[in-house]
């Protein structure tokens, strides 16, 4: 049986606040307290929790974008955070990350073609070659190869965050975490957004680490969920089990604040 894809195993991080007084100790937050999954490849798992929960330090540390006070990130069997810096450079092309914001996330002053193909960049690839798959990865979320000499500002949310999602394409990644990835877009551009994630999952078997607060976004493209609450899983199973028949006291006070539409009263006829 195959290793999977991702391992999370006792992930702790701490944070160390300044000094309230010059005698005191300084104080600590427990972002994270012993967090552990695992992920198949070509599966999702949707991250759920409200905020303040460590649903974004763990795909900080995921990314190893930061280093964990303890515990282990595998990615296809490598300890990211024991790699040396060149060996976690080039193993960055295996997982990449879709941010929240897809207007704060693209550099305005960079075309389109420097945007999609930055990652590319930083593993030392041809300038030739960096269009070619540039242009390939905006076909592939949907734009055109005429897109690449236009500025962020020329497009839509959707579009922008469609752009977004083409450079973590660009590498041809195992993992791609998305951090919140439609909450800042429209109802309707969200829908879009979500179909087109399903829709590379299938044709190019990506693995999805989702983190979101929206329980409706993770029934729609994740596998599996795990509740985040204090920095720690309380819960975790299929979204159709976890969400029709929730065991923890959390996960049940999470889908009792998600928004119901009441239809109109109809008033009796005189």
């Amino acid at each position: 049986m195959n290793d999977p894809l991702l391992q999370v195993e006792d992930l702790v991080k701490d944070y160390t606040l300044p000094r309230e007084t010059l005698f005191a100790p300084p104080g600590q937050v427990h972002a994270l307290r012993g967090v552990s999954f695992t992920i198949e490849a070509g599966r999702s798992l949707g991250i759920v929790g409200e905020s303040g929960s460590g649903k974004s330090t763990l795909a900080r540390l995921v990314m190893a974008l930061d280093q964990p006070t303890s515990g282990r990130v595998r990615l296809l069997g490598r300890d990211l955070h024991a790699l040396p810096r060149e060996a976690l450079r080039q193993a960055r092309r295996d997982f990449q990350m879709v941010f929240q914001d897809p207007y704060g996330s693209l550099d305005p002053r960079q075309t389109v073609q420097r945007i999609v193909s930055e990652p590319l960049d930083a593993q030392g690839v041809a300038r030739g070659e960096q269009r070619r798959r540039a242009a390939e990865a905006l076909d592939a979320v949907g734009l055109r190869a005429n897109d690449l000499g236009k500025y962020p500002h020329e497009f839509s949310g959707g579009q922008r965050q469609r752009i977004a999602i083409a450079r973590a394409l660009i590498t041809r990644p195992r993992l791609i975490v998305a951090d919140e990835p439609v909450s800042a877009l429209d109802v309707s551009v969200q829908a879009q957004v979500l179909n087109l994630m399903l829709d590379l999952q299938a044709e190019f078997g990506i693995t999805y680490m989702l983190i979101s607060h929206d329980l409706a976004v993770v029934h729609q493209l994740c596998d599996e969920v795990a509740v985040l609450w204090q920095g720690r899983i309380v819960e975790q199973g299929p979204p159709g089990r976890l969400f029709a028949a929730p065991e923890h006291p959390y996960t049940r006070t999470l889908l009792e604040a998600v928004p119901e539409a009441e239809p109109p009263a109809i008033p009796d006829p005189a």
